[in-house]
């Protein structure tokens, strides 16, 4: 017998944030979970109507995901989809079907 990955009804709650990541912090594998931390890069300014301070910037953590390893697979999977369409679409928008 052949293993079919079974189809899910996605419950998308607008509760849930969407978040914002230019930066990836970290990736790490404890044997069970793959680890990702995501953040931002932000230069903040010493008073609010002043430039961007001098030195460093900051990256601020936006998001940490633990994920099991078959989905990890499929999240590569998919962002690899996704990207060789926008190497072959520059302009326009695209989104890669779910495949629940």
């Amino acid at each position: 017998m052949s293993e079919r990955k079974q189809r899910l009804r996605v419950a998308d709650d607008g509760r849930v944030d969407e978040t914002y990541a230019n930066r990836l912090i970290s990736t790490s594998f404890d044997g069970g979970a793959i680890s990702v931390t995501l953040g931002v890069v932000r230069l903040v300014p010493e008073h609010t109507d002043g430039p961007a301070a001098e030195g460093e910037p900051h990256v601020h953590v936006t998001a940490r995901l633990a994920l099991s390893p078959s989905t990890a697979v499929d999240l590569i999977k998919s962002l690899n989809e996704v990207l060789t369409a926008a190497r072959g679409q520059r302009t326009g928008s695209f989104m890669r079907k779910q495949s629940h």
